[in-house]
């Protein structure tokens, strides 16, 4: 296997990000990478600065190539920030990103969370928040644009359990659109604390 990963590395070199991310541990990374800036909306908390460019990379890595590593950092700081019993809920994809890409990213954070949570502290649901509207990608939008494209994008599911604290688990936040969305979704039909944690802004 590590013959195969020399020859792609050899076609494909790695940057030196990448390569930087091979090397950390995950205790390292929550250790010494910069921190985020406040986010615009006082729910939603992000852990890293997307500034750094090793932090952009690990977004990168789990977002596009499903890197395992980067995943496992990832996970161990959101977990590492989850203080108490919640049921965790991914930013959901457009069945038409899905096909592209294969996977919703933010589920695979959510599934290494649960692979750490050996006291069973949290409980996931992939179905309880889903996209109903493909919007294409942001990256290049402005503020405005951004919060304009997100209305009307999520669809709630069911009404159970009102009162337990959900969290919406997404990789990024930009501008917190999409998030500030996904929660106000929740709200509307009765949830009552929903809040939105990132690795990074």
């Amino acid at each position: 296997m590590r013959i195969v990963y020399h020859i792609i590395d050899f076609l494909f070199p790695p940057s030196p990000e990448e390569i930087k991310l091979r090397a950390i541990s995950p205790e390292d990374f929550l250790k010494n990478a910069p921190r985020a800036s406040l986010t615009e909306f006082p729910f939603i908390k992000s852990i890293f600065s997307y500034k750094d460019p090793l932090v952009k990379e690990l977004v990168w890595q789990i977002k596009y190539k499903k890197n395992r590593k980067a995943v496992e950092i990832a996970s161990y700081t959101l977990f590492h920030n989850l203080k108490e019993p919640v049921l965790l809920v991914p930013i959901p994809i457009s069945k038409k990103r899905r096909k592209e890409r294969g996977y919703n990213q933010c589920e695979l954070l959510i599934d290494e969370i649960m692979r750490l949570d050996s006291e069973n502290r949290f409980k996931k649901d992939y179905e309880l928040l889903i996209r109903s509207k493909h919007i294409e990608k942001q990256t290049h939008k402005g503020r405005n644009e951004r919060l304009e494209n997100t209305k009307n994008i999520f669809e709630v599911t069911k009404k159970e359990n009102l009162n337990q604290k959900i969290i919406i688990v997404d990789d990024v936040s930009t501008t917190g659109s999409t998030l500030k969305e996904a929660r106000e979704e929740l709200l509307k039909v009765g949830y009552l604390n929903v809040t939105g944690l990132t690795v990074a802004h």
